[in-house]
């Protein structure tokens, strides 16, 4: 049986290298998820795999590389016996380094949602723009689609490619009540 991984536990990642885990995140199905990857589930049902957020301390040559990861828990696993027993030595030998990783702060993660919209006149860009700052104010998918549906926006995207596009802003992965928090939105006209 595979032993659980838990938070301050040196693991292998999708990056190469030594890692410690510093955060599990449970990801949910929601409305912003493609219809064919929610399947069978609900809106609300959790993931089977969690993200992990960790801490590199060494690269793949076992030599000092600090920074972070981020992936899924199907890419996470235990250190093997032989890179526990490399770890504990360097650490011995090299005590300032496990200082150095608790001191490092991971730089703030964000989750994009982009959706192209076709905007050819001046009254449905400012409708647009005060769409923007509603969001701003820390919205769910579904608050944000209905208040599309309000404000008449669901009209402006293309079946292809539109002339902006407006990219919704999830910040360190906020989640209320099993929902993504979108605290943040751009609007941006295409070249």
């Amino acid at each position: 049986m595979k032993k659980e991984i838990k938070i301050g536990d040196w693991v292998n990642s999708y990056s190469k290298g030594i890692f410690r885990v510093e955060r599990i995140i449970e990801n949910y199905y929601e409305e912003a998820d493609d219809p064919s990857i929610i399947g069978k589930h609900k809106i609300g049902d959790k993931q089977k795999d969690r993200t992990f957020i960790t801490k590199r301390l060494l690269n793949l040559k076992l030599k000092k590389s600090i920074g972070y990861d981020n992936c899924s828990e199907h890419y996470i696993s235990h250190l093997s016996k032989t890179q526990t027993k490399e770890l504990e030595n360097i650490l011995a030998d090299s005590p300032k380094l496990l200082t150095e990783l608790n001191n490092y702060q991971i730089p703030t993660l964000t989750t994009i949602y982009n959706s192209d919209l076709q905007i050819d006149d001046k009254k449905d860009l400012e409708i647009v723009l005060t769409f923007v700052e509603f969001i701003k104010g820390g919205k769910t998918f579904l608050e944000i689609e209905e208040e599309m549906k309000r404000l008449d926006i669901l009209r402006l995207k293309p079946k292809f490619f539109g002339n902006y596009k407006l990219q919704l802003i999830n910040i360190d992965e906020e989640i209320v009540d099993k929902r993504k928090i979108w605290r943040d939105a751009k609007l941006t006209k295409k070249d």
